[in-house]
């Protein structure tokens, strides 16, 4: 009977084990949420140990997002502000910048609502002990040089926590952002640098990043070196990921993004000063050498070269503070053009060099410029079209007919060579008469008719059409064709250098 009974308290006891140990893997929460103590009077615990006891592994789950506002499944918005501190820019080599910023947070945990069991505190604030204890958003930064969860690599971290379980999360950190430069326009060139926040793990059922109310402050103190802040805007997003891109450890789906925007415009005070004024006044120094004698070579060729090494010492030192990119800049179209007018300064000096040395006079057809140019530039054929016109001068003639045909009356003009110093040039050609082998058989009733007689004098000269042609030549000795061409690159090198700034800046800002 004795065993019996003791067998059946045995079972009794064993069926009560099996049942609270499967109520124990049925709902585990439950059964430690029977195990908490109750928070009931908590205001003579320190802030620390209201917190600890806030977070006690019986009811609070640090991996787990809060709930909803108003469903539990509704996703947790996130309320993002930042205060910038400062910027350092160092874009034009790098394509980076650096930010100085405080970051906030602020979103509501209902299971860290305090405010009827410790009604004496206004206020629970920690540092980053107290941030191990609860659920934080995570956040990186998606632009920036090595991304990093948020919380880590910080310089301070503060956390406080309202009656209502309104968390605020303060960080502040100085991140170096990558900034997607585009130069065509350096150094008058104005970017946009964008900030970008994206969730790390939770996708946007289960949380949000919005921006408050006022979601950017400047410090009133901020100043940039090399660029001022001329605009900023905000905007709110959402980024798709795939399974296959595992991007930064992404699961896929959408997560939120919220980004700033910061306009920046270089300042060109450094470039003008250094770079823009001294290549104009270089440019100006070369024409110096069309004021200088044609034949003073030295002195020519001394003051070229040293203005071309100058230019492209002081462009080197510009060039070589920018990246390597595959398109034109507007300081390499600046370079370019200083470069060809110091470099046609060179080759105008060479030219009237040549040019003065030559020894035989330049024949021309009109004291021009297009028929300067041409015989300067083509001498043996304004030659040869030269001696080809005095050549039919010579061989032209006017006839005259004697009474009966008995006597034939040929007058020719000649004219050895053709020099004048000075113009516009007279050609004197003497009138010769020469007699034809038949005038010697003379008709015996026939008399000879004079070539000088008035009518036949007035006549002949009219049928001398080539000798007014030929008095449109003159000759210029080389030494004046020297001087002519530096007179006239005296007006027409200044006046290109103009039109070409005004093109070059209509362009910059345009």
């Amino acid at each position: 009977m004795l065993c019996n009974r003791n067998i059946i308290i045995f079972l009794i006891f064993l069926v009560i084990n099996v049942i609270d140990f499967a109520s124990s893997i049925i709902s585990p929460t439950s059964a430690a949420t029977t195990n908490c103590p109750i928070l009931d009077g908590a205001s003579h615990l320190t802030q620390t140990e209201l917190l600890q006891e806030l977070t006690n592994e019986c009811r609070y789950d640090k991996l787990m997002r809060p709930p909803g506002e108003i469903n539990a499944s509704d996703p947790i918005h996130v309320v993002c502000r930042a205060n910038i501190y400062t910027i350092k820019s160092n874009m034009a080599k790098t394509l980076q910048f650096d930010v100085h910023m405080m970051l906030q947070f602020r979103y509501r945990d209902p299971r860290l609502r305090y405010a009827n069991i410790a009604p004496g505190f206004t206020q629970i604030i920690g540092g980053q002990a107290a941030n191990d204890m609860i659920w934080t958003p995570t956040v990186f930064v998606a632009n920036e040089r090595s991304s990093a969860i948020m919380g880590n690599s910080v310089k301070d971290l503060l956390l406080s926590i309202d009656p209502t379980g309104m968390v605020i999360l303060n960080t502040r950190l100085e991140a170096t952002l990558n900034c997607g430069m585009r130069l065509e326009k350096f150094p008058f060139d104005v970017q946009e640098c964008p900030l970008v926040f994206e969730s790390w793990t939770h996708n946007v059922h289960d949380m949000k990043l919005d921006w408050d109310e006022s979601p950017v402050v400047l410090a009133k103190e901020l100043h940039l070196t090399e660029y001022r802040l001329v605009e900023k805007w905000v905007n709110d997003t959402e980024t798709s990921y795939t399974a296959a891109q595992q991007h930064y450890g992404h699961f896929a789906g959408n997560f939120s993004s919220i980004s700033i925007t910061f306009k920046l415009a270089r300042e060109m005070g450094f470039f003008v000063m250094d770079y823009y004024i001294p290549s104009i006044l270089i440019v100006v120094i070369s024409w110096v050498s069309f004021w200088l004698h044609a034949d003073a070579s030295p002195p020519r060729i001394v003051l070229g070269t040293n203005t071309i090494l100058a230019f492209m010492t002081l462009a080197s030192k510009v060039e070589n503070s920018l990246p390597k990119v595959s398109y034109i800049k507007a300081s390499e179209i600046w370079f370019l053009g200083c470069t060809i007018f110091l470099f046609a300064a060179m080759v105008e000096f060479a030219f009237v060099n040549t040019i003065y040395r030559r020894k035989k006079n330049v024949p021309l057809k009109k004291v021009n410029s297009k028929y300067i140019l041409k015989s300067t530039l083509t001498p043996r054929l304004a030659r040869k079209q030269f001696q080809k016109n005095t050549t039919g001068l010579e061989r032209s003639r006017s006839w005259s007919s004697l009474d009966h045909g008995n006597h034939i009356e040929h007058d020719y003009t000649s004219q050895n060579y053709l020099t004048v110093h000075s113009f516009p040039s007279t050609i004197n050609i003497p009138s010769v008469r020469i007699e034809d082998n038949n005038e010697k058989e003379k008709d015996c009733s026939g008399s000879v008719e004079t070539l000088e007689s008035p009518p036949r004098t007035r006549k002949s000269f009219a049928r001398r059409p080539t000798l007014a042609k030929l008095s449109n030549f003159t000759t210029m000795t080389p030494q004046q064709v020297a001087q002519w061409i530096d007179k006239r690159s005296r007006i027409v090198f200044p006046l290109a250098f103009i039109i070409f700034n005004i093109v070059y800046w209509s362009f910059i800002y345009i």
